[in-house]
């Protein structure tokens, strides 16, 4: 089955991917924090068996105590687990076959369900969610109360334990200084504006991740729809922008665009942040109509996840220094990039 990097998306030329979580607990048990290692394992056997009588073989269950830290580290690379399940090693994970869903068991909190789609379509992830959140509430008690909703090991996760992100790719509003100011205006609204990859500093690819805050007080459709709303109005805003920048800068931009595709095509040593600066800059020309690939189906989202250092190492399958990391990564984007229509 394809993996859902491949699929397509609404808006993919500025919503790079849509990703819902939810946070439960059972109140059979701890929380997490003072999880016994056995009850841990019970409770993790447990949750595999139903979905195993259940689903059957549909979803690949992955314990953390079976796998290396490399294994572990790729898989939080590729989005598929969260850096609290890589610390315990009482956890584990369920991954559907398009690795858009997993259930992760003690992490954070005892169930954490993941659903992730490419583009903007946070509606289809809310909708497998809430059909792996119905068929766990059937076969277990989970902790709620009816003030304070589902009950977590985060104060900030209390109400629906939903959290709602998108990673935006927003080069046009990043280059003209307003990516800071709106981030602080709809920071009033509980939302949160973060760079994917960089620190506070600096960020590399002009990938931001945009989410709530705020999870108590709100039903989970509110949630999403003011979400839906101010990614609808800055999708417009990064359209706006880019053609802005491309009407009064066309040949630096044009220039940019063919530079960054002939370095992403040719070079034999590539570094991370160079790779995602470049793709960037790639992505931008593509959406600008300057570069035009005679294959139209780029797979952004796999590139991504594919690039990261551990994931590299991991498919290696052998100890491989930092600098191979940077020639396998180059020879991987050379034979990713697609051929251009020549005018």
């Amino acid at each position: 089955m394809d993996k859902w990097t491949s699929q397509p998306g609404k808006n993919n030329d500025v919503v790079i991917s849509s990703r819902l979580r939810l946070a439960r607990n059972f109140t059979d048990y701890m929380f997490v924090p003072k999880l016994s290692e056995k009850d841990s394992h019970k409770l993790v056997d447990s949750v595999i068996s139903k979905f195993k009588d259940e689903y059957g073989e549909h979803y690949r269950a992955i314990r953390m105590s079976d796998c290396n830290d490399i294994t572990k580290s790729s898989m939080k690379e590729q989005r598929i687990i969260s850096s609290h399940l890589i610390k315990n090693p009482c956890g584990a994970v369920l991954i559907s076959p398009d690795e858009s869903a997993s259930v992760m068991i003690n992490a954070e909190d005892h169930i954490r369900i993941q659903v992730l789609t490419n583009g903007m379509n946070m509606h289809a992830c809310y909708n497998k969610a809430n059909e792996l959140d119905d068929f766990i509430d059937r076969n277990f008690d989970y902790a709620f109360d009816e003030k304070f909703g589902y009950k977590t090991t985060y104060p900030t996760n209390l109400g629906t334990g939903m959290r709602v992100g998108y990673t935006l790719h927003l080069p046009g509003l990043s280059s003209s200084k307003k990516l800071n100011q709106i981030a602080n205006e709809i920071s009033r609204f509980g939302i949160r504006v973060k760079a994917l990859y960089g620190d506070e500093n600096v960020d590399y690819g002009c990938l931001y991740q945009l989410s709530n805050q705020k999870t108590l007080g709100h039903t989970e459709k509110e949630i999403i729809k003011d979400l839906n709303d101010i990614v609808t109005q800055l999708v417009q805003q990064e359209r706006e922008q880019r053609r802005y920048l491309y009407e009064n800068n066309k040949f630096v931009s044009e220039d940019m665009a063919f530079k960054s595709y002939g370095v992403l095509r040719y070079a034999r040593k590539m570094s991370l942040r160079d790779s995602l600066t470049l793709l960037s800059e790639f992505m931008l020309g593509v959406s600008l109509g300057i570069l035009k690939p005679k294959d139209e189906t780029i797979c952004i989202n796999q590139i991504l996840q594919d690039i990261q250092p551990t994931v590299i190492k991991a498919h290696a399958a052998r100890d491989i220094s930092d600098e191979e990391t940077d020639v396998i990564r180059a020879d991987y984007l050379r034979h990713s990039m697609p051929e251009l229509e020549v005018e």
